[in-house]
């Protein structure tokens, strides 16, 4: 019956997520970690003896049933990305495509002029594309993306940045997904978004694909970048630091508006937000 109940969970899970347009990984993550069974049908399956509808042997199905899908479903969760790792890598194998295949996931064949590679499409990343369509638009040219977001791909080419769809944590996925050698490699997600690899992890698996990149991570906390500049990173992200930069930089350059008058400094504020209205216009390509 637990076996039943998996099958069942891929043709109702897996299927529909995919049909829906959220893609392989997405479908074989949900659909794993949604294999047990819900107490709810004990619930139902109590009213249902208790009416007569089924006998007691039913019963001890469902708890049995219910009891080992329970505790499997604990150790697939732990272990979902994983799986989905090793069941696509046969599928491809069984195809005759080699890991992470372009060809099955929307890929940018040509990238000889795209030099900054972006792992992964997240909120700095999105806002980064977003400065350069505003101010350096000659820059988009220069972009790459790896990431699993198929939905934002079309917007992405439609302003000039190419993109592949697939796994950043896996280096053959990372090969393939992005051919020659970037000058710059860009991991602006913090280790509490990512799944089955870190910062730390992202910097091995650059290097080890592109040994002579230059790579850009994020850390949390001082302690996690000094760990980062240790495993090799060219320079580490601190969103703290960053903004705590950019305020003294604003009212150190800004000092005569920011310390005169009362006109002058809403002058200044005005100034910024006249800055940021433009940015705004500018990132509509992804939210549209």
């Amino acid at each position: 019956v637990a076996v039943v109940v998996l099958i069942f969970r891929w043709l109702g899970i897996f299927l529909m997520v995919v049909l829906l347009g959220g893609g392989p990984k997405l479908g074989a993550l949900a659909t794993l970690n949604l294999s047990q069974v819900s107490e709810f049908a004990l619930v139902i399956c109590s009213l249902g003896m208790g009416f007569g509808h089924i006998n007691e042997d039913t019963m001890t199905i469902i708890i049995w049933t219910f009891a080992i899908l329970a505790i499997a479903s604990s150790y697939i969760m732990g272990y979902s990305l994983q799986i989905y790792k090793k069941a696509a890598a046969l599928g491809n194998k069984l195809r005759g495509r080699p890991e992470g295949d372009g060809s099955e996931h929307g890929h940018d064949d040509h990238h000889d002029h795209r030099d900054i590679l972006l792992l992964g499409y997240h909120k700095v990343a999105f806002m980064l594309v977003a400065e350069m369509k505003a101010k350096s638009p000659q820059l988009l040219k220069r972009i790459h993306v790896v990431d699993f977001n198929q939905d934002v791909m079309p917007k992405l080419r439609a302003i000039g940045v190419s993109c592949s769809y697939g796994d950043i944590s896996s280096p053959d996925v990372l090969e393939h997904a992005f051919h020659g050698a970037p000058k710059i490699v860009i991991a602006s997600i913090p280790d509490w978004a990512l799944r089955g690899i870190d910062n730390e992890g992202l910097v091995k698996v650059s290097k080890k694909v592109w040994p002579t990149c230059h790579i850009i991570v994020t850390a949390d906390n001082p302690e996690q970048t000094v760990r980062l500049y240790k495993a090799g990173a060219d320079y580490v992200l601190r969103m703290a630091k960053l903004c705590a930069e950019r305020l003294h930089d604003v009212l150190t350059e800004n000092s005569q508006q920011a310390f005169g008058d009362e006109g002058e400094l809403a002058e200044l504020f005005s100034y910024f937000k006249d800055k940021d209205k433009v940015l705004r216009s500018s990132k509509g390509f992804v939210e549209g």
